[in-house]
């Protein structure tokens, strides 16, 4: 709009110096054109906005059927894992390791909420590590075991925690080291209680 305003400023100028009719109409219309123009392009840039907006919703409807079917998927695995029916080694230890978390975080809420309702000690205690729930790898031994998940190694991030035995306990099922608070393997999804 400054450029109209300038324009108008222009015409005001040569109108007033005398320069006859024909300069003037030809600063009118070229005013007009420059304001059409003007019009045109900001209600092309509306109706671009519009459909932007318009397409940013369709794909922010189609993001939130991806998750529904995701956490569908992962409901129906995490069911059939409680069953005792899974029967893909990864999705089980992939479940085993999801169960010990939301244990885990159990176990924690309870503890905030204790901290959150106790009175001033002199004698606090350190918070407690925070363990890695990812799942261990698994690297096949070809010859070695026709199971898989018996041949992995433990993680290298597991730390044992400050009350654990001195004797690690082992899997039952495949042998693997264990946390003593486990309640499923994390190597073969095995449940340990």
């Amino acid at each position: 709009m400054c450029m109209v305003g300038a324009t108008l400023a222009v015409a005001l100028a040569l109108a007033l110096s005398g320069k006859g009719r024909q300069d003037m109409s030809d600063f009118v219309e070229n005013a007009k054109n420059m304001v059409s123009a003007a019009v045109s392009r900001t209600s092309w840039q509306a109706q671009k906005q519009l459909r932007v907006r318009g397409k940013q919703g369709e794909i922010d409807q189609l993001m939130e059927q991806r998750q529904q079917l995701l956490d569908d998927l992962a409901k129906v695995a995490m069911d059939l894992y409680q069953q005792s029916r899974l029967t893909d080694a990864q999705l089980s230890r992939l479940c085993a390791s999801i169960q010990e978390l939301d244990h885990d975080m159990q176990n924690r809420q309870t503890q905030l909420a204790e901290i959150k309702n106790e009175m001033y000690v002199a004698n606090q205690f350190a918070p407690s590590a925070t363990t890695n729930y990812a799942p261990p790898p698994v690297t096949p031994n070809p010859g070695m075991n026709s199971n898989p998940s018996a041949t992995s190694t433990p993680p290298p991030y597991a730390s044992p925690s400050p009350n654990a035995h001195a004797k690690a306990l082992a899997c039952p099922n495949c042998g693997n080291p264990i946390r003593s608070n486990a309640l499923y393997c994390r190597s073969c999804g095995a449940k340990l209680r």
